[in-house]
């Protein structure tokens, strides 16, 4: 498909590392779709293990590897704002996280908009991720941002409610290469075929993805309906979940993949779950579509019904019900026919979440946003005093002459 791009401003994108997620995702494929336009990628920390692999993308380090950020925050600020300054927009790459905090800051001290990218529910993502003491400054800085773009609606209420005019919110759902998946998931390789249905997951291992209800109703069925169920990627549940294996007596059919190359599994896979408690848009769950993959999904966001098209090219469950996703997984093993149908409208479906047609939206909203003033930081009657603290700032970030 091809679809016109606005011009897009000079962007400079950030993460807190280039870790296996959809949002570190979109934002390097931005990054490298954008790089004619001069976009640069700054990325906060390093992640554990390989982190993800950025070709065609100018990556900034923002601080050395291996180095606590409490030490390296003063250097962090100073890269942050001259990164800043070379570009005419900052765009966070997440609702959450330091890469937030420290990219509103820099923005405000380099005088360039800042915008956050909204993959999941605020609230959500705060209670799951980030420390209690932190929750009230986030909120602050959603509160303040020039715009956030959602990658469905049903993340704008949570924003609008937290302060942010609903006319600096856009909506701008989450987009694939059906091409270059179907590429991706032919060529590459993949262990041989189970003699027993495969049923593959492929979130972060982390409570928000839900696999252990998965494992439960799994350990419920085996027994009558032999399957396997495969985790292809890793997270801070790992220990926890392969504990809950050995308590449930499966550790013989289920596997803990790690983070391999999901594609030529999920194209192979009999069944693709997504147990998750909360999603936005999830990439994983467009990809499994767009290959024609009967899916069970929980049915935990407008984002999920939208890609599965309100049930019709898969199979939706209650959210965090082991019931309701045993008897959902038992019908597909026991008669696999209904789920197969729903696929085969699948890759038709999918290309309704084109990767050419998400680029132009964002691109639109960060034009849209720098055509505008920037929003004051502080309105209150400390606002001077405030002012003075960030103009002491500016001047020590100042380039040097």
């Amino acid at each position: 498909m091809t679809v016109p791009t606005p011009a897009v401003p000079r962007t400079a994108l950030l993460v807190d590392a280039l870790s296996n997620n959809g949002a570190v995702q979109i934002t390097i494929g931005l990054a490298r779709r954008w790089a004619p336009a001069g976009a640069r990628l700054g990325v906060l920390r390093q992640p554990t293990g390989a982190g993800l692999p950025t070709p065609g993308v100018d990556v900034v380090p923002l601080m050395p590897p291996g180095t606590p950020l409490h030490r390296g925050l003063p250097r962090v600020l100073t890269r942050l704002v001259r990164l800043s300054r070379g570009s005419q927009v900052v765009l966070v790459g997440s609702e959450i996280g330091p890469a937030l905090l420290l990219g509103f800051l820099g923005a405000r001290l380099a005088r360039r908009h800042v915008v956050v990218a909204v993959h999941a529910d605020l609230g959500q993502a705060l209670r799951e991720w980030m420390p209690p003491r932190t929750h009230g400054l986030h909120r602050w800085v959603h509160g303040h941002v020039d715009g956030a773009i959602c990658v469905s609606p049903g993340l704008v209420e949570e924003l609008v409610g937290n302060g942010l005019p609903a006319e600096r919110i856009w909506v701008v759902r989450n987009g694939i290469d059906t091409a270059a998946i179907a590429r991706a998931a032919a060529t590459a390789t993949d262990p041989a075929p189970a003699d027993v249905p495969v049923v593959v997951a492929t979130g972060r291992l982390a409570a928000q993805k839900g696999h252990d209800l998965l494992l439960r109703a799994h350990a419920r069925l085996v027994a009558d309906h032999p399957h396997r169920v495969r985790l292809l990627n890793d997270g801070p549940d790992l220990a926890g979940l392969q504990a809950l294996a050995a308590e449930l007596g499966v550790t013989g059919s289920v596997e803990f993949a790690g983070a391999v190359p999901p594609l030529p599994s999920v194209s192979r896979a009999d069944l693709f779950c997504l147990p998750s408690r909360h999603e936005g848009l999830p990439l994983a769950l467009l990809e499994a579509v767009s290959l024609g993959v009967p899916v069970i999904a929980a049915d935990c966001s407008q984002g999920v019904r939208d890609a599965l098209d309100g049930g019709r090219v898969g199979a939706l469950v209650p959210v965090e019900d082991v019931d309701a996703l045993t008897e959902a997984l038992r019908r597909h093993l026991t008669d696999p026919a209904d789920l197969r149908a729903r696929a085969g409208h699948g890759p038709a479906h999918a290309r309704a979440f084109d990767v050419e047609v998400m680029t132009a939206g964002w691109a639109a909203a960060l034009a849209d946003v720098v055509s505008r003033p920037r929003r004051p930081l502080w309105a209150s009657r400390n606002g001077g005093v405030r002012a003075g603290v960030l103009s002491r700032l500016r001047r020590r970030t100042a380039p040097r002459r």
